[in-house]
């Protein structure tokens, strides 16, 4: 498949299959690399099985992923299973030591597996918070993550989300503008859900380090290709404009969690391939 983008697909969409099939279906959609999901208690790769081993585990998956040629795009490494415990910016500072622990492994991961970065969260507004206080937590944090990163070439992002501290384009600006050297990766659908318009978010397109693909409409997370209420040819129009040369990553998911387990993620997928597709050409 010849296009002038470069379409990766999520581990994670499929959550109920094997790895090696999950792998088996994005090599299947055409696409030349995927997203590794460092998910604790819920991904293939699980943090909490592969700490102190993360080197084998690396090893394996990265001979996994080649086997069907296909590349790493990105490391979506994601500390628990909820959004508060192990966040960067919780307030117990034991919590934001384990944070760091796992982070490490997650860039350890990411370095071995040849990803070029890592996507985390950017934390939350906890009970009692100023979101400036919130802020600042969250600011030293990812100064800390950047620094690991870089020190072995690698890139940081977050990705800004529903009921996380950054859910509007502004808070995502102030954040940036706080920890030199973040980016983000983009997931339109979350913004939109709470009602961003499009004309909001787009101004964030050149801090983007990674796209995530995810069709979603006001009040609805997740949705299908029919149903998008994002303009994802201007999206892209811009972003090869920009120069761009990152992946656009195929990113259903297949959850409870705002009913994101209502839409068939494997026609979907190859469906939002098409317009992506078609969009670049």
């Amino acid at each position: 498949m010849t296009t002038s983008i470069r379409l990766s697909g999520a581990d994670y969409t499929w959550p109920l299959l094997s790895h090696a099939g999950a792998l088996d279906l994005i090599a299947a959609l055409g696409l030349s690399a995927v997203d590794i999901g460092f998910m604790s208690h819920r991904s293939h790769v699980r943090p909490e099985q592969v700490h102190g081993s993360v080197a084998v585990a690396a090893g394996e998956v990265r001979e996994r992923v080649a086997a069907r040629g296909l590349r790493v795009a990105d490391v979506f490494a994601i500390p628990w299973t909820d959004f508060q415990t192990r966040s960067v910016n919780n307030p117990d500072p034991v919590e934001r030591q384990r944070s760091v622990e796992f982070f490490a492994d997650a860039v350890e991961f990411a370095r071995l597996v040849g990803a070029p970065g890592l996507t985390t969260l950017p934390g939350v507004l906890f009970p009692g918070d100023t979101f400036d206080a919130a802020l600042r937590r969250s600011a030293e944090g990812l100064r800390r993550r950047v620094d690991l990163a870089q020190a072995v070439g690698l890139a940081v992002s977050v990705e800004p989300h529903t009921e996380s501290l950054i859910d509007t384009p502004d808070k995502t600006a102030q954040l940036l503008d706080a920890v030199p050297g973040l980016s983000i990766t983009l997931d339109y659908a979350h913004y939109v859900f709470g009602g961003v318009p499009q004309t909001d978010i787009d101004p964030l397109l050149p801090k983007a380090r990674h796209l995530q693909i995810r069709p979603g409409a006001p009040g609805r997370l997740q949705v299908a290709v029919a149903e998008d209420a994002i303009d994802w040819a201007s999206v892209i129009r811009t972003l090869l404009d920009r120069g761009y040369a990152g992946y656009f990553a195929l990113e259903y998911t297949w959850q409870e969690w705002h009913d994101c387990n209502r839409v068939d993620t494997v026609a979907e997928s190859a469906l939002l391939r098409d317009l992506l597709l078609e969009a670049a050409s």
